[in-house]
């Protein structure tokens, strides 16, 4: 028999570890906290967090200044539905304001504490849970 040479194989190099990133990751808040401010975009619920300890709590006093906003645009659009041949124009604002309301919901959900479009240039003049 002839000798056959055995191919030793070598072992396949080490897999270098993946650098680990020293940046902390976003705070985000307690879930109490968020499902308070959560609240703040549900019309006349905007009351549970505004009575209790939470409005304290900077990320629901920032959805609290907010809500207030939307609950108060949402009252204007439901009267401009009163005036004669303004029931259109008040339920096209109404849906408008509910689709921002939801926006900020979803916000509040995710945790995140980014302005509303248009109710922030508002809410910067009219805080009054600051």
């Amino acid at each position: 028999m002839a000798d056959k040479k055995k191919k030793k194989k070598r072992p396949a190099p080490a897999a270098q570890p993946a650098p680990v990133s020293q940046e902390p990751a976003p705070e985000q808040p307690p879930r109490t906290a968020k499902l308070m401010a959560a609240l703040c975009y549900l019309n006349v619920l905007i009351l549970i967090p505004a009575c209790t300890k939470w409005r304290h709590n900077a990320f629901v006093k920032f959805h609290l200044n907010q809500g207030l906003v939307v609950l108060a645009l949402a009252t204007v659009c439901a009267c401009v539905g009163f005036i004669p041949h303004g029931s259109e124009i008040g339920l096209t604002l109404t849906l408008l304001v509910d689709v921002l309301s939801l926006v900020g919901l979803i916000q509040t959900l995710r945790g995140l504490k980014t302005p509303l479009p248009l109710v922030w240039k508002i809410t910067k003049n009219f805080h009054p849970f600051e």
